[in-house]
């Protein structure tokens, strides 16, 4: 890298442009069998402040998640995303990755490629301060694509022929990182919020999808009264034409007593006039993110980005309806959790995804502080 002309700091490529902790650089993958028979959940991020590089693979199959993670020092190889036996890569970018497992230090081995369908879309610059201090800044794209391979969990193997995916990759400033204080959507954030680390009630709603010739993502963001105070997205066409996101209208349904949601309808109106009209529904059980690494995962619970030198890590989370998990039979910590859907657009039937990220009090939805 330092031998092209694409320098943003008077520092080599070693070198972030800020010396703030938080600093990371991630891809996060995902796919899921449109006809219910596994997904998985991927990613890898260098932390340059903390020296550290860790990814993890997760896969879902029936009620069990098995969890991969992986750590190590970054100084061991700044030029790929290998931490183990575990790797990413990226073949030719925007269009096509690979994600390999071993199986050599945990029961887990994979072999996948994904194809992108569409142009990636670049989220919005997103920034947010908190009592004098960022609490976030990020730059995030977004690709949809079909996952092809096989992946073998140990208590069993998944041919994946076309699985319908996503993928982001981010890089910037957030919370969570290197075990110093809890992510943005963490459900325990609540309870160590600080002046200069506040955790506002909110509740963030992302929809992704692919309808016919058009990958459609949006995402709407309401305080605690119900007021959207962010609203991002674009339409992407096949021939390579972007359209912006105007407006997200949606109404959520949770389960009694939990955050832990039925339903998402939503309206979506692009630039152009267009609009879309969805119902989602949940598809699978929702991942538990602690099992990754985030929200104070990994056995030590500083989650990730932390300093913990060469690891590689393997347990299975049993998933139970509505928001439960058990580990050992035992309940465990859940991290934050997002999940796949199925989708009715205008009428018609698709598999897509639909996080549902929610914190602190929502009268409008009945969640109270304590849920």
């Amino acid at each position: 890298m330092d031998e092209t002309l694409m320098h943003q700091i008077p520092w080599t490529f070693a070198y972030a442009g800020t010396s703030d902790h938080r600093f990371y650089d991630r891809h996060w993958l995902a796919a899921v069998d449109p006809n219910g028979k596994g997904s998985f959940i991927s990613g890898a991020a260098f932390y340059k402040n903390m020296g550290v590089a860790d990814g993890y693979f997760c896969v879902q199959e029936g009620d069990r998640q098995h969890n991969t993670r992986f750590s190590r020092p970054l100084s061991d190889d700044m030029q790929s995303l290998r931490m183990s036996d575990f790797e990413i890569r990226v073949v030719e970018p925007f269009k096509r990755l690979e994600i390999s497992l071993d199986g050599k230090s945990t029961p887990v081995s994979a072999r996948l490629t994904f194809e992108a369908s569409f142009d990636p879309y670049c989220e919005s610059h997103y920034m947010d301060s908190r009592g004098g201090r960022i609490g976030q800044e990020i730059t995030r794209y977004d690709q949809s694509g079909y996952w092809s391979g096989w992946i073998d969990f140990g208590a069993g193997r998944l041919e994946v022929r076309d699985w319908w995916g996503f993928r982001d990759h981010s890089w910037g400033v957030r919370p969570g990182v290197g075990g110093f204080d809890r992510s943005v959507a963490d459900p325990r954030a609540t309870q160590v919020a600080t002046p200069a680390t506040p955790s506002l009630p909110m509740l963030h709603v992302v929809m992704t999808f692919e309808l016919e010739d058009r990958f459609v993502t949006a995402m709407c963001r309401e305080d605690a009264a119900g007021n959207p105070t962010y609203v991002d997205g674009e339409v992407i066409t096949k021939d390579g034409q972007h359209t912006g996101i105007r407006a997200m209208d949606f109404d959520v349904e949770f389960h009694h007593g939990t955050r832990a949601h039925k339903k998402v309808s939503a309206r979506i109106l692009a630039e152009d006039g267009s609009e879309f009209e969805v119902e989602a529904t949940p598809f699978l059980h929702p991942w538990a993110y602690a099992g990754t690494g985030y929200d104070g995962g990994y056995r030590d619970g500083r989650g990730l980005g932390a300093w913990r030198g060469t690891v590689a890590e393997h347990d299975v989370y049993e998933l139970v309806p509505p928001n439960g998990v058990l580990m050992d039979g035992k309940p465990t910590p859940s991290g934050h959790r997002e999940q796949f859907a199925k989708m009715v657009v205008n009428g018609k039937p698709i598999t897509g995804y639909c996080p549902v990220m929610s914190r602190g009090a929502l009268p409008k939805y009945g969640l109270d502080e304590n849920m």
